[in-house]
């Protein structure tokens, strides 16, 4: 899909952040051509249609090109997705045609956490975070199939809880019925990511690491024999709702949530906006690690939710306070986050394992890898108050008056 608009220097998901040049450069050499025709549809609507050669490959492709007034070109997008696959393009022309001669995949426009270093106000910074975040969504769902591996589920998990945090983060001046029924279709698309999610890590982690323990019985690779299915009905599933008008909706309902909504938010700096929402969000981190060796397992899942979101906080405002400090504090938020997740995924491990009850796993089986992630949960655990101390000790990275974050 074409560029519609460009407010404010923010390059919007399906454009690149830097423009491609219009005209070729005269002394490059030629290493891929499109062979096909355009065909102008309405004023502002082209298709194109043809095929790309490179390295003695072909690939057919077909886009349709939108110009023009921005909301009326969304909503026509959203009415044609209801029943065509239609979503922006996920690579330009020209970096399809070069991917090709190179025999690799296309480039990402964008890639991990958004920046805003530079941004100085509320809503662009919003807006900017909102683009980077989109895209990256765009770019790693198509990679959201069993044969490719598990980082596609796990990176388009990570980007829908950036989007719903930014959404949390910025909701006190950016809020709406049609923001909230975004959200909450980010947030089903999210559960439908976890449940491949989950098989992944059962069968990536704590059940091999079972049947190694049992030098390879034969219950124990019944069980994941069994995993596996529940794995690939999983990706099913998965494919089947991302190749759906339901998917397609919700791309298109964010594009337009960012592109033609008022600019009604007040010009407020975002420095002390960033500042008040990491205080207050590492007090309440503070709160559950004081307590953290006396918790129990549901406390803490609580806290990992709670460095989750000082992390998704952290990640995009760092770059306000560049530095060493804010590098090592959100480096050492990560590590706590990850040494929460490894007891989360212990207990999630034993609920799926207890699910494959009398479909080819028997108590035995079912009973080891419970054992198994109790151990490995009480590891963690252990890991968990160490980078809990490492955290406390860096402390936090943005600059307010030290008697308030004592």
């Amino acid at each position: 899909m074409h560029p519609l608009v460009a407010r404010e220097g923010i390059c919007w998901p399906g454009t690149w952040p830097a423009c491609e040049p219009t005209e070729p450069d005269a002394a490059a050499l030629p290493v891929a051509r499109f062979v096909g025709r355009r065909t102008v549809l309405a004023e502002g609507v082209t298709w194109l249609e043809g095929r790309i050669e490179a390295a003695g490959a072909r690939r057919r492709i077909g886009r349709l090109m939108l110009e023009g007034d921005a909301p009326e070109m969304l909503r026509l997008a959203a009415t044609l997705a209801r029943s065509l696959p239609l979503l922006p393009a996920g690579a330009s022309l020209a970096e399809e045609a070069l991917a090709m001669a190179e025999d690799r995949e296309p480039r990402p426009r964008r890639s991990g956490p958004p920046s805003l270093a530079g941004a100085e106000a509320v809503e662009p910074a919003f807006l900017a975070a909102l683009a980077h975040l989109q895209d990256v969504l765009l770019a790693e769902t198509p990679q959201c199939r069993l044969e490719k591996g598990p980082r596609g589920v796990h990176q388009s998990r990570v980007a829908i809880r950036r989007l719903r945090s930014i959404l949390k983060l910025f909701r006190p001046v950016v809020d709406g019925p049609d923001w909230r029924v975004w959200d909450a279709q980010l947030g089903d698309l999210a559960r439908a990511l976890g449940s491949a999610r989950d098989w992944d890590v059962f069968l990536d982690g704590i059940g091999p690491g079972t049947l190694a323990a049992l030098d390879g019985d034969i219950r124990l690779k019944r069980l994941l024999r069994t995993a596996m299915r529940e794995r690939e009905a999983a990706y099913v599933a998965l494919g089947r709702l991302l190749a759906g008008e339901g998917f397609r909706g919700t791309i298109w309902l964010g594009l337009q949530l960012a592109l033609i909504r008022p600019s009604n938010v007040p010009d407020q700096p975002l420095a002390p906006f960033a500042a008040g929402l990491l205080r207050k969000r590492w007090r309440r981190l503070k709160r559950a690690g004081a307590a953290m060796t006396g918790l129990d397992a549901d406390a803490l899942h609580d806290m990992r939710l709670d460095a989750k979101r000082l992390r998704y906080a952290a990640e995009p405002f760092s770059a306000l306070w560049p530095g060493r400090a804010s590098r090592r504090f959100t480096r050492r938020l990560a590590d706590l986050q990850e040494a929460l997740g490894l007891a989360n995924d212990a207990t999630v491990a034993r609920q799926l394992a207890a699910r494959l009850a009398g479909r080819g796993a028997g108590g035995f089986a079912i009973g080891t890898v419970t054992g198994f992630a109790a151990g490995r949960a009480e590891g963690s655990r252990i890991a968990s108050i160490a980078a809990w101390k490492a955290l406390k000790k860096s402390g936090p990275f943005w600059k307010l008056d030290a008697a308030r974050e004592a």
